[in-house]
């Protein structure tokens, strides 16, 4: 299993997802074939997730504005709050 810090979107499973929290309280769960859909490059590391994609419900985008980021595999998970 790659760290979450070192994760990039193509290390995601299909069976992986990403959970990003935003700091008005909405919360997305995301499986890789939704970020591709979204146009998110392959290379991209999911902490780097929250600079590019917006919050549907209060339309913040990038600049700390999703809270937190995290990955769920297997039943397992690690999050990171943004900064």
């Amino acid at each position: 299993m790659v760290p979450l810090y070192d994760c990039c979107v193509e290390d995601l499973g299909p069976d992986d997802v990403v959970r990003i929290e935003c700091p008005c309280g909405h919360l997305s769960d995301l499986t890789p074939s939704m970020l591709a859909t979204a146009g998110v490059p392959q290379h991209v590391k999911v902490l780097d997730l929250k600079r590019r994609l917006k919050c549907r419900a209060c339309k913040w985008k990038g600049g700390g504005g999703i809270g937190e980021v995290g990955a769920t595999r297997f039943g397992l998970s690690a999050t990171q709050s943004g900064a």
